[in-house]
């Protein structure tokens, strides 16, 4: 499959998620931060959907908040862009893996880059608003970027589970010239 998409496609594929997941990512929380900072929460679909202001100054669910400052920053804004950085380079220069990986790292890195955004512009927070549950079942407030990173997650592991590895031949078992088969049983 990798080898029917061309170099251009995946590239242009790469920049159109970056675009699109980065962009809706920043236009969201600033939408969030001009109708939702200091006000109650929004609810919809008896409450299935809330939308409330959260700003989030640690990694997935807020771990690592209660972490100073000075380590925070190391790892969630050194350490994650050092961790981009790697995903970036597996995308230039290893564009030729399986497309569903291409997609789930791309999406990876422009959740990535949406988030480092903020840590980096919003001294060391993240912008989170929405939430959605059924009753007392609810998930962490979370934004755009972290649903391209979970969507990422998740097509990586699909990818993995479901993806089989080309076989290769050992360089011990060579294939027999035609001339020296075993006999079959009609001879």
């Amino acid at each position: 499959m990798s080898a029917t998409v061309s170099k251009a496609t995946r590239y242009t594929l790469l920049l159109i998620c970056l675009i699109f997941c980065v962009g809706c990512d920043q236009y969201t929380k600033k939408i969030a931060v001009e109708n939702l900072q200091n006000k109650r929460p929004i609810t919809y679909f008896n409450n299935t959907l809330r939308m409330e202001y959260a700003e989030n100054t640690g990694a997935f669910l807020s771990v690592g908040s209660g972490l100073s400052k000075p380590v925070r920053f190391f790892l969630l804004v050194v350490a994650n862009a050092a961790f981009l950085l790697i995903v970036a380079g597996m995308l230039i220069f290893r564009w030729q893996m399986p497309l569903v990986q291409f997609i789930a790292l791309s999406l990876l890195l422009a959740g990535g880059i949406g988030n480092l955004i903020d840590r980096v512009f919003l001294n060391g927070i993240v912008i989170d608003f929405l939430n959605i549950g059924l009753g007392p079942l609810r998930t962490g407030i979370f934004n755009v970027a972290d649903m391209a990173i979970t969507g990422g997650a998740i097509l990586m592991l699909i990818s993995w589970l479901f993806t089989k590895e080309p076989k290769q031949q050992n360089s011990d078992s060579q294939p027999t010239p035609p001339d020296q088969a075993a006999p079959t049983a009609a001879e």
